[in-house]
């Protein structure tokens, strides 16, 4: 028999995926933050670990601050997760762009390693750990 309340929870992880690369790409720092659990954090090579809200949105002006005008795309694949409860572990790869002044270029390609929880019945990343494996 088909586990309804799984599928729902997959489909609202799968979500929350998409909703943490539109919200960044789009510079809706509220919206972006709001993926993390109260304590989260989020963490790359090249900014450093933030934690907790005040800190996630420290790095959302540091991260807009750093493209010196530049759209970006998070544009993300094979999202993989495996879910206990309300907790549970998963990551996808990233292809990420730049696109400025008409042009667009390949930046990065890497992938993210994070932590779920469901908290008040909506999931979200305890933890997302972004690692590039090659960059332009």
């Amino acid at each position: 028999m088909v586990d309804v309340n799984l599928l729902q929870d997959r489909l609202d992880v799968e979500e929350l995926y998409s909703r943490y690369a539109v919200a960044i790409d789009n510079n809706q720092a509220d919206e972006w933050v709001s993926c993390f659990t109260e304590d989260g954090s989020f963490e790359s090579g090249r900014f450093g670990k933030h934690v907790g809200r005040e800190g996630l949105k420290k790095f959302t002006k540091l991260y807009r601050e750093s493209l010196g005008g530049a759209g970006v795309l998070h544009v993300i694949t094979n999202v993989f997760f495996k879910l206990e409860g309300d907790g549970g572990a998963g990551g996808c790869y990233l292809v990420y762009y730049h696109c400025k002044e008409g042009k667009i270029q390949q930046v990065s390609v890497g992938r993210y390693k994070d932590t779920l929880r469901k908290v008040n019945g909506r999931w979200h990343f305890v933890s997302r750990l972004v690692t590039l494996d090659g960059h332009h």
